[in-house]
């Protein structure tokens, strides 16, 4: 079977150099028994397949065939991506972090798992996204709002239950 994974949002932090640890273990698992191919948001380490290749292997993830590089990195770059893999290989799973490209993956055709973290995603990628960032006076209000309400909450002082 072969399986392409999307290393932004499923293997790597988007806001960092981290590895996001349920992606190292769906990764793991799925490169034991199937053919991985891994694909690369171009503007995902300065553009560069080698700086891409050492991030990997400084991480573990060795057991891929491949890094597929986009030359877009537009929400159509991972379909095309794919599809300039060899004509004769049947892509059976496609995992990505990015609802719109799940569903452009499965209006294609493609049986695609998405890979939904709240710690670890963007925040454009969440359905509640409104297009602007709030303003730090808006976080600060609505902190100091719970911090009051969870400080009048009658059940933590009240007795056991």
């Amino acid at each position: 079977m072969n399986v392409v994974i999307a290393i932004e949002g499923v293997l790597k932090r988007p806001d960092s150099d981290a590895v996001i640890p349920s992606g190292l273990l769906l990764y793991q698992g799925l490169a034991e028994t199937h053919v991985v191919h891994l694909v690369d948001d171009p503007d995902t380490f300065n553009a560069s397949k080698a700086v891409a290749q050492q991030w990997l292997k400084r991480h573990g993830f060795t057991k891929h065939i491949r890094v597929i590089k986009p030359h877009t990195s537009d929400r159509y770059g991972l379909l095309g991506g794919i599809r300039a893999l060899r004509p004769d290989l049947h892509v059976d799973l496609v995992v990505v972090a990015d609802p719109s490209q799940a569903s452009d993956l499965l209006a294609a055709g493609y049986t695609t798992v998405l890979v939904s973290h709240p710690r670890y995603s963007r925040p454009q990628w969440k359905p509640d996204y409104r297009g602007e960032p709030r303003a730090w006076d808006d976080l600060v209000a609505e902190i100091e709002t719970q911090d009051q309400r969870y400080a009048q909450d009658t059940r933590r002082t009240a007795g056991p239950l």
